[in-house]
């Protein structure tokens, strides 16, 4: 799986394993601001092209996110959940904590202090 890069942003994917399923973690590093918002919502369904629909979402740094990254993210959620896939939010900073609270989450969607917390807590 390639990375993405977008200005201020780039988004770092990996696979793994874990109790016998392919995980992709999507780890963002940097910001979603105006700038590049939409850029990174037009081009963000790259993720799923190895139609991979088990995602860890490693945000610890993520610096700032922005209404248009937030729906970004709910997108992201919302397509898993359509494939019948599972996603957990492993690892968030102070200032995104706070935003994700705020979020209406679907309940499926847990949240956990690191993504190696996310990968313990994983079940098939």
């Amino acid at each position: 799986m390639a990375d993405l890069q977008f200005p201020s942003l780039d988004l770092k994917t990996e696979f793994i394993e874990i109790k016998g399923e392919r995980v992709l973690v999507v780890s963002f590093v940097g910001q979603i601001t105006n700038t590049n918002a939409y850029e990174i919502n037009r081009n963000i369904s790259v993720i799923f092209r190895d139609s991979v629909y088990n995602i860890i979402l490693e945000l610890t740094k993520l610096d700032y996110i922005n209404s248009i990254g937030v729906a970004t993210l709910i997108g992201i959620i919302k397509t898993v959940e359509s494939h019948h896939g599972k996603i957990l939010i492993g690892g968030l900073n102070h200032f995104l904590e706070n935003v994700i609270r705020l979020m209406d989450l679907p309940r499926k969607v847990q949240i956990f202090n690191t993504k190696q917390e996310a990968i313990t807590n994983w079940e098939p």
